[in-house]
């Protein structure tokens, strides 16, 4: 075998390497020197008690991980090393350059510096404009020549320099601070429609659930119906004022829905139809409450009830039951349960939604 040392002979390199190894156990690079000596080693003598099991490859790939060029690489150095008996050859040298060339003076970097940043004050600019300009030679024919051949270069000399930190810190505390949108009072609740799809969904065919969640406290409760109509959609909210009344004490006093069919006259044979209400807003104005309506397109208006719908695709990944509209509501009723008096929700301060509640009241 080429790449194999002689059996005669490997005892006594075992020996010299070994020797060599604790002369320089200072070395940068030892563990890794180490690993791979013992490794050819190793396999050298695997080889030769088990020849007849195993083939050359096979012990390639156990004790290098079956990377067969690191062990020609490896072996034909040591077996070079062997032969001159110069096993300094061994050791492992940094690729880094000793003299770094650095093509571009401190003072040409800085003189680019201080046109961005002059540039930046004047003109507004960025980085990539002032770039394109020094290359069209806008800047004057010595700045184009002494300009980066690219501009990651370019990009790295601003970053590097004191006065980029304080243009982004400035930009920090310039920008708009959004604060978090929270209602003052209790009651205001948003309400959708999800629906359920067997393809999606562990169910027996496609339901829907109207869902309401109390803006403030995040309070929520939902009901399952066949289809969306106008009748379920008033159905589901008589059930939604006796539950918050008698389950958490809150009286609902406004309801923010999107522009679907059910909640009010939305476009029909292409033709706006100028009278908005029907009659689930006429329910809601009999009850004494406010029926609002989310801007056209516009989700992230009742983005409360959107996130709270998030939570059903992880509710039912390990459900193996298929459900009907009888085991559906109940398995959402539990879940509802949980969610309202034993989950801690972040935005409440780490309290459930029913804790919240009582907090605010007391």
């Amino acid at each position: 075998m080429k790449y194999i040392i002689n059996n005669f002979n490997l005892f006594d390199l075992q020996a010299k390497l070994k020797n060599f190894l604790s002369k320089n156990y200072k070395n940068k690079y030892y563990k890794k020197i180490k690993q791979k000596i013992f490794s050819y080693i190793n396999l050298c003598n695997d080889y030769y008690i088990n020849n007849d099991k195993f083939l050359l490859k096979d012990l390639i790939k156990k004790y290098f991980k079956n990377k067969f060029s690191t062990f020609y690489y490896w072996a034909n150095r040591i077996l070079i090393a062997y032969k001159n008996n110069d096993f300094n050859k061994l050791l492992l040298k940094s690729t880094i350059p000793n003299n770094i060339n650095y093509q571009y003076s401190k003072d040409v970097r800085q003189n680019i510096c201080n046109l961005y940043f002059e540039y930046c004050n004047k003109c507004a600019g960025g980085v990539l404009s002032l770039f394109y300009n020094l290359k069209k030679g806008i800047h004057g024919e010595e700045l184009k020549n002494k300009a980066p051949k690219n501009l990651k270069t370019f990009f790295r000399w601003l970053k590097k320099d004191e006065r980029w930190l304080k243009i982004k810190n400035k930009i920090k505390e310039i920008k708009k601070q959004h604060p978090r949108y929270e209602v003052k009072e209790i009651g205001l609740l948003q309400m959708d429609a999800k629906y359920f799809v067997p393809s999606k969904f562990p169910v027996n065919k496609k339901y829907y659930v109207y869902d309401f969640i109390d803006e403030k406290t995040r309070l929520a409760l939902g009901y399952v119906y066949n289809k969306l109509s106008i009748d379920n959609a008033i159905d589901s909210v008589k059930k939604a004022i006796s539950d918050f009344k008698n389950i958490f004490g809150v009286k609902i006093t406004r309801i923010r829905t999107d522009n679907g069919s059910e909640f009010i006259n939305n476009y029909r044979n292409n033709q706006k139809n100028n009278v908005k209400e029907t009659n689930f807003t006429q329910f809601l104005k009999d009850k004494n409450i406010f029926h609002q309506t989310t801007p056209v397109r516009s989700p992230q208006s009742n983005g409360k009830i959107e996130r709270f719908y998030q939570n059903y695709n992880k509710l039912f990944v390990f459900e193996e039951k298929i459900l009907n509209v009888v085991s559906l509501q109940n398995k959402l009723n539990d879940y509802y349960y949980f969610y309202n008096f034993e989950r801690v929700h972040k935005s409440l301060n780490f309290q459930t939604p029913f804790n919240f509640l009582n907090s605010l009241i007391k």
